[in-house]
């Protein structure tokens, strides 16, 4: 059994009309039966050879976005979907610059502990503003918490580790090792801190296309 990398999309951009297009395809695809990434691609033209080379039938949406949200003059919509073991973003991308020109982009943020996968490809904050999350356990109680800085993730840390000095130029590594050694006891207790990164492949393929 996979393990499944939990992603949010948030799908951008100025006309209207093409995104509205795209999130009554994809609420098509969300609402259907049988693999939502096989028939989003089928509403989009794509054959069955082509589908299958590209996705993974593992992989399904888990929330859509009925509307579109509107900021300044830019229009938005988010979709949530659950993929094995990494992000399969490339399907999204493929869809875009084949069936919108481009027109439309994206954002995501990919979260898969077991592979510890955490990416966070909105570099400016614009939809995504989470860079930061705890992921801990102690006397049985599971805790997960995001922040969007550093900064706001130490104070959250001084206000629940009362016990532990927190400095503000302490590295992830450090705050782990402070916290681990310093609070938990029990055999199922455990600390991490995970920082998202920016998502490198894509900045790579855009470079090379």
């Amino acid at each position: 059994m996979c393990n499944y990398c939990s992603n949010t999309i948030v799908f951008y951009g100025k006309d209207k009309s093409k995104l509205s297009v795209l999130l009554r395809k994809l609420d098509a695809a969300f609402n259907s039966r049988g693999s939502q990434f096989y028939n989003f691609m089928v509403l989009h033209g794509y054959g069955n050879r082509e589908i299958s080379a590209v996705i993974d039938k593992r992989d399904f949406f888990t929330s859509c976005d009925t509307k579109l949200s509107v900021k300044e003059d830019t229009y938005s919509f988010r979709l949530d979907v659950e993929t094995a073991w990494e992000p399969h973003m490339e399907i999204f991308r493929k869809v875009l610059q084949e069936k919108y020109g481009n027109v439309i982009r994206m954002v995501y943020m990919a979260e898969e502990c077991g592979s510890s996968i955490f990416i966070n490809s909105d570099t400016e904050g614009k939809f995504l503003q989470e860079r930061y999350m705890v992921d801990c356990c102690h006397n049985g109680e599971y805790h997960k918490e995001y922040f969007d800085s550093y900064q706001e993730t130490v104070e959250w840390l001084r206000g629940e580790y009362l016990e532990i000095g927190f400095g503000k130029y302490d590295t992830i590594a450090d705050i782990e090792e402070k916290v681990n050694r310093s609070v938990f006891r029990e055999d199922d207790d455990f600390f991490y801190l995970h920082r998202f990164e920016p998502d490198y492949s894509y900045l790579v393929e855009r470079s090379v296309a």
